[in-house]
């Protein structure tokens, strides 16, 4: 467990408003609305807040401690791209490379001309959604459907969120651009997770029964049409341990999404290591969508009597951006926050004008719009926690 580095009043944060902050996370899992959560909260990489609330298993009534291994759903989908981003600083793909170049049957059905960066920022033309079964069997036998398929082109102004299918193409182009001679798992270990130090962080769980022993089950609590199927995604643990799921399938910690959030913030650097250039990660950090909005919430927004808001997707970032609306990382931190935020409400963001790096992992999801509003409301609590910007 990580040990805090700071006093939330020495690095210009109002204890009283955290407090009131953890206090409604309590309240929301006294009420059901989830089960458990563990929050980091740090400044200038100085960790002030470190809580576990609520339960990791409410139906064996065991506690949630911040060490627990949780899934971290799409947040994986930032750990893919990282693995990306570490073949491109090596000349071995770059943005505009074509993914048929790698994978030449993608090419099928018009897909000849998608890139990287197209997949990256989820405008490669892909289904939003795919069921459980296209991808249980395994990344290969997965994008094999995906090559087979037609297009599937989002209405003009929008970005149709590619759930699984983006993340499982670029993974298998790593895989050949790697010569075919490690997994998946053991290339997100060794250019991920070893270089930036999280060692409580894994793709699938096969031989690492230290990570199965402390992992939290998925439990939904709330579903509703228009979303990934209720069935799909409590059985994603199960089928992740074995299973690799670019988009949706790896587990970690609050800590270990912390060390890699920091490493974002700081350039690309951990600890004195060089992991991804400044480049690349000034890249990432770009809004790559334009002023589309964003397919995965248009129906439910619009539902609710309000506007469809921006996608504001980087390489697989998300971009708080400019404008008033629904956003999980808030709608007070600075435009150039960014992040990453999974089904349920699995969230980390970095305001680099603050400072701040800010990691919410969930246990009992929510559901889908439910979760962005909770997001919303909690991130906003800890902007405005923030009372002395320039304390050291």
């Amino acid at each position: 467990m990580s040990r805090l580095e700071a006093t939330p009043k020495e690095m210009g944060f109002d204890d009283d408003k955290l407090e009131s902050m953890l206090a409604s996370v309590q309240r929301e899992i006294d009420g059901g609305i989830s089960d458990g959560s563990v929050l980091l909260l740090a400044r200038r990489g100085r960790i002030i807040l470190h809580r576990a609330i609520g339960f990791a298993n409410r139906k064996e009534d065991r506690a949630l401690r911040t060490d627990d291994v949780i899934p971290v759903m799409s947040l994986t989908k930032q750990l893919t791209a990282a693995a990306v981003f570490r073949f491109i600083d090596r000349g071995q793909l770059s943005l505009t490379t074509r993914i048929a170049e790698v994978v030449p049957e993608f090419a099928q059905h018009g897909k000849g001309a998608v890139t990287i960066r197209d997949a990256l920022s989820h405008q490669a033309g892909l289904p939003m959604q795919h069921p459980v079964e296209d991808w249980r069997d395994g990344n290969e036998r997965y994008v094999a459907k995906i090559c087979a398929m037609h297009p599937d082109i989002a209405p003009a102004g929008v970005v149709n969120y590619h759930a699984g299918a983006a993340h499982a193409i670029l993974g298998e182009v790593i895989r050949r651009a790697d010569g075919g001679q490690r997994s998946l798992t053991r290339i997100l270990a060794d250019e991920v997770f070893a270089p930036t130090g999280m060692a409580d962080t894994a793709l699938t769980l096969a031989g690492r029964g230290d990570l199965a022993k402390r992992l939290a089950p998925i439990n939904m609590l709330l579903d509703s049409e228009g979303t990934i199927p209720q069935r799909d995604i409590e059985q994603i643990s199960e089928i992740s341990a074995t299973t690799e799921f670019l988009a949706g399938g790896a587990s970690s910690t609050a800590h270990d999404i912390f060390r890699f959030a920091e490493m974002f913030r700081c350039g690309g650097v951990v600890e004195g290591r060089q992991v991804l250039s400044p480049a690349i990660v000034d890249a990432a950090m770009t809004i790559q969508t334009g002023d589309k909005v964003s397919g995965l919430y248009k129906a439910a927004v619009e539902s609710q009597a309000e506007t469809p808001f921006p996608a504001n997707i980087g390489l697989s970032f998300y971009l708080r951006g400019t404008g008033v609306f629904l956003a999980s990382m808030g709608t007070l931190s600075s435009p150039r926050t960014f992040g990453g935020s999974g089904f349920g409400g699995q969230l980390f963001w970095v305001d680099p004008d603050r400072d701040i790096t800010f990691v919410h992992l969930v246990i009992g999801y929510p559901q889908l719009y439910t979760s962005r509003k909770r997001s919303q409301r909690l991130s906003d609590q800890v902007i405005c926690a923030l009372k002395h910007p320039s304390a050291e």
